[in-house]
C-alpha cells in the first residue's frame, strides 16, 4: 500500500508539468565562449557558394556567422525545454516550454535573457501530403493573334520595370538563387506555371521553419502567389520576372495566428538561405500588430534595432545577399507605416505602384522612427496578375506582397547579366535607375526602377551603329546587342578598324535571341578608337559600329 500511494504522489507531482500550457520563448545567450567552430573553419557551417558570394564582395566570416554553441543548447535540453530554432546571428534559441520551464533558464550563467514570443499553436498539417506528380498540359495556352507579346498575362505589369529588352537579350535569371520566405506554396509542385522550373530541376522544397518539416507545398495560396510573379514561364500566356532563376522554398509564417516567433522564424529562414548560398531572399511578410496585443510593435520600434526580425535582417543584408521585402499595406490604414522587418537598414522595402507607376493608396509610407526613408523601391503590387492554385487559372491580386517579388525577380535576371557583379553593385545601378532617385520621399522611395536602364549602366554600354555596345579593356573584352537574330556562334564575324583593316586573332561568341548579344574577346592589346564589326553568313551580312577605349 505504501508503495501504491508512493506511485501516486510521484504521479501527481510530474502530472503538472505535462498539463501546463507550452509557450514559445526567445532566449538570448551571452557569448560564443568555448565554441567548437571557428571562423578559420567556414565550411563547417557555411557552403561553398555562401563562401563565394561572400569573398566576391570582400566579406569576411566574423564571430556572428557562428553557430550557437552546442553545449548551451543541450543544457537548455536538459531543463526540460525543446529547441524550435535558432539565430547565429544574433545568437540565441526560440525554444518551446512551460512558463516555469522557461523561467528557470534565466539562472543559467550564458543566458542573457528569456522573453515571451506567444503560445504554441497546434500543427496544422500533419501529416504532409504526399507529393504529387506534374500532369502534362494538353494544349499550348499561349494567347493567339498578332503583336502578343513573350510574357501574355504578365506583359504589362513586367514592363513597368523595364524588363523587356534585358530579358529579350536572354538574360532571365539564370544561375541566380532566390529564396522566397512565405505561409507556405499550395501545389506549386502540380501547377503548368511551374513546370519549367520544377522539371529542369531548380524549384527545391527549403524547409518549414514552422513546422519544422520539408512540407512547403501546403498551408497557404499566398505563396503560390508570391513565386508566379517571379517563376511562371508559360510563353504568351503568364512569364515571371525571373524564369530561369532557381528557387528555394522557405516557409516561415504561421497562417495559425501572428506572434512574435514569426519574426525568429524569419531570422532562421534568412540564416538558412544565407548558409547554402542564396543570391536573392524575397519575404512578403511583415509584422506590426499580434493576437496578443501586449507583444505589438509600436512606430518608435521600427528602428531596425529592436524587433527581433529587423535585427536579423539588417545583418542578412550585410552578408552578400539582396533582400526583398514587402512594405506593408497599412498606407490607407490606422497604422500607416511600415512593418518589421521593413525598417531594417540594408534591406530593400518595396512598395506597390499602380498600372501608372503612382503609388498605390494601400502601400505603406515611411519613415523609420530613426529618420530613414522607406520603402527604397517600389514595383507593381496593384491588380497585379498571378497563378490561381489549379490548372492554368490566372487571378488578380494586389498588395506589397506582389511588388516585393515583382522586383526580387527582376533583380535576379539583371544579376544574371552580370553574375560576377556584387550585390551592392547590382542595387547601386537599380537604385541609379529609379523615377525619382534624385527626390527620394516616404511615399515611393527612389521610385519605380528601369531594369534596361540599370543592364546598360552596369555593361558601360553605349549607343553604336545597329546597336549597343560596350568595352572591357581588362577583359580585352567587347560586347554588342542588336536586334536581330539570325547570326549564331560559328558564323562569320570580323572585326575592322578605320582603315578596313582586319584584327586578327579575336575570338566572337554569338548569343542569338530578338535582342542578341556578340562577345568579341582576345582585345586587350585593341588600340582606342572606331571599329566595324561584319557578321555574315548564307542569309546575308550585316555591319555594326562599336569602339574601344582605355
Amino acid at each position: 500500500m505504501k508503495k501504491l500511494l508512493f506511485f501516486l504522489f510521484c504521479l501527481l507531482l510530474q502530472q503538472p508539468v505535462f498539463s501546463q500550457k507550452i509557450n514559445k520563448y526567445w532566449v538570448e545567450f551571452s557569448d560564443k565562449n568555448n565554441s567548437p567552430y571557428c571562423t578559420c573553419r567556414p565550411a563547417e557551417f557555411l557552403s561553398a557558394r555562401a563562401l563565394e558570394r561572400r569573398a566576391r564582395a570582400s566579406i569576411e566570416v566574423v564571430e556572428n556567422d557562428l553557430p550557437v554553441n552546442p553545449s548551451y543548447l543541450e543544457a537548455l535540453k536538459t531543463k526540460g525545454v525543446q529547441i524550435h530554432n535558432t539565430s547565429r546571428w544574433l545568437n540565441a534559441a526560440a525554444i518551446m516550454a512551460d512558463s516555469a520551464a522557461a523561467k528557470h533558464l534565466e539562472s543559467l550563467p550564458f543566458v542573457q535573457s528569456v522573453s515571451y514570443l506567444g503560445p504554441h499553436l497546434k500543427y496544422r498539417n500533419p501529416p504532409n501530403r504526399p507529393v504529387k506528380k506534374r500532369a502534362p498540359l494538353k494544349s499550348d495556352p499561349g494567347i493567339v493573334g498578332e503583336d502578343i507579346p513573350l510574357w501574355g498575362y504578365a506583359g504589362q505589369q513586367n514592363q513597368l520595370l523595364g524588363l523587356s529588352v534585358l530579358q529579350l537579350t536572354g538574360h532571365r535569371g539564370t544561375g541566380i538563387w532566390i529564396g522566397v520566405m512565405d505561409g507556405g506554396f499550395t501545389n506549386a509542385d502540380t501547377i503548368p506555371m511551374f513546370d519549367s522550373v520544377g522539371l529542369q530541376g531548380r524549384l527545391f522544397p527549403g524547409w518549414d521553419f514552422v513546422e519544422r518539416d520539408a512540407g512547403v507545398f501546403e498551408g497557404a495560396q499566398h505563396g503560390t502567389s508570391v513565386l508566379s510573379v517571379m517563376a511562371s514561364n508559360l510563353p504568351r500566356y503568364f512569364v515571371g520576372t525571373a524564369p530561369d532563376a532557381t528557387y528555394f522554398l522557405l516557409k516561415t509564417e504561421d497562417t495559425g495566428g501572428e506572434f512574435p516567433i514569426e519574426e525568429a522564424n524569419w531570422v532562421a529562414g534568412a540564416e538558412w538561405a544565407d548558409s547554402v548560398g542564396i543570391d536573392i531572399i524575397n519575404a512578403s511578410l511583415g509584422y506590426t500588430s499580434f493576437n496578443d496585443n501586449r507583444l505589438s510593435h509600436t512606430f518608435l520600434d521600427l528602428d531596425g534595432r529592436t524587433a527581433i526580425g529587423s535585427r536579423g535582417a539588417s545583418i542578412a543584408a550585410s552578408k552578400g545577399m539582396i533582400i526583398c521585402n514587402a512594405a506593408g499595406n497599412e498606407g490607407d490604414g490606422e497604422w500607416h507605416y511600415i512593418g518589421v522587418p521593413a525598417d531594417a537598414p540594408g534591406l530593400i522595402a518595396v512598395g506597390a505602384v499602380n498600372a501608372d507607376g503612382e503609388r498605390a493608396e494601400f502601400s505603406s509610407f515611411g519613415p523609420t522612427s530613426d529618420g530613414r526613408i522607406k520603402p527604397e523601391l517600389m514595383a507593381p503590387g496593384d491588380q497585379v496578375v498571378v497563378a490561381g492554385n489549379v490548372g492554368i487559372s490566372l487571378g488578380l491580386s494586389s498588395g506589397t506582397s506582389l511588388a516585393s517579388p515583382m522586383l526580387a525577380g527582376a533583380l535576379a535576371s539583371l544579376w544574371s547579366a552580370f553574375p560576377g557583379k556584387t550585390a551592392t553593385e547590382i542595387l547601386d545601378a537599380v537604385f541609379a535607375s529609379a523615377d525619382q532617385v534624385e527626390n527620394p520621399d516616404n511615399g515611393r522611395g527612389y521610385g519605380l526602377p528601369e531594369m534596361t536602364k540599370a543592364w546598360i549602366a552596369l555593361g558601360a554600354m553605349v549607343g553604336g551603329n545597329g546597336g549597343m555596345f560596350s568595352f572591357d579593356r581588362l577583359a580585352g573584352e567587347l560586347t554588342i546587342t542588336y536586334a536581330f537574330d539570325f547570326f549564331k556562334t560559328g558564323d562569320s564575324v570580323e572585326l575592322r578598324n578605320i582603315l578596313g583593316q582586319k584584327v586578327e586573332g579575336i575570338v566572337s561568341k554569338i548569343s542569338p535571341n530578338e535582342i542578341s548579344t556578340l562577345k568579341i574577346s582576345g582585345l586587350e592589346n585593341l588600340a582606342n578608337g572606331h571599329y566595324q564589326i561584319v557578321l555574315s553568313n548564307k542569309n546575308g551580312v550585316k555591319r555594326l559600329g562599336a569602339g574601344a577605349w582605355q
